[in-house]
């Protein structure tokens, strides 16, 4: 669905509907107390094209992908 709402006007309004919010709730959480450098790879990492990248074509774990976005999200710090 994620995928096709880049496409299609109505998929992604639905998408928006359904999953926006409780994005938008995670993404505030998470980044409350990070710099804005961090907040923009929180939002990479946040992204399903992101875990699609990480898990289906790099091969990596899901645990070993979360751990790849929270280092990067702490190297962001500098």
């Amino acid at each position: 669905m994620l995928r096709d709402a880049e496409y299609h006007p109505l998929t992604k309004e639905i998408f928006e509907l359904r999953h926006g919010r409780p994005m938008a709730a995670c993404q505030a959480v998470l980044g409350a107390k990070l710099g804005a450098r961090q907040r923009a790879v929180l939002r990479l990492a946040l992204s399903f094209f992101t875990w699609r990248t990480l898990v289906r074509e790099a091969g990596l774990t899901s645990a070993a992908a979360a751990k790849a976005m929270a280092r990067a999200i702490e190297g962001a710090a500098a």
